[in-house]
């Protein structure tokens, strides 16, 4: 059973790693800032850019969301001709999405635009800020070990 210095210190930490989250989630909103995507189409994007290929059903769960809200997300990027689907011949109710030739060069430019915006925020100080809140985090694991 834990003591209470020991409950304390994972509280701590969980509230660190909050706060180090909303940090990194800010940076990235900054980031994405003038690209035009959402957070989800980026993070849609980027997964089928590192995975290949993906059903809405193995979107949905990635992202922890309904299959439904994946859908209209996806159907935004496919109407931009970002990503396309493609019907498995095998199994007609499974669908595959993937980025098209254009998604490839938009994940790219996204990347590109993504790292130009961040130099142009205030990125060293929230770069330092964030540092110290990893070594916060990681000073209070090692008092919970």
């Amino acid at each position: 059973m834990l003591n209470q210095q020991q409950i304390k210190n994972q509280f701590e930490s969980l509230t660190t790693l909050q706060v180090i989250q909303n940090q990194a989630c800010q940076m990235l909103v900054q980031g994405l800032a003038k690209t035009e995507f959402s957070m989800r189409e980026w993070g849609i994007l980027v997964y089928l850019e590192q995975h290949g290929q993906a059903t809405a059903s193995e979107l949905a769960d990635a992202f922890t969301v309904t299959r439904t809200l994946i859908s209209r997300n996806t159907w935004r990027l496919i109407q931009d001709n970002l990503i396309q689907s493609q019907v498995n011949p095998n199994d007609r109710r499974i669908v595959w999405l993937s980025l098209t030739v254009n998604g490839q060069e938009r994940v790219q430019e996204g990347v590109r635009q993504v790292q130009a915006n961040l130099k142009a925020f205030n990125q060293s100080h929230d770069l330092e800020k964030l540092t110290k809140q990893v070594e916060t985090l990681s000073q209070q694991l090692a008092r919970i070990n």
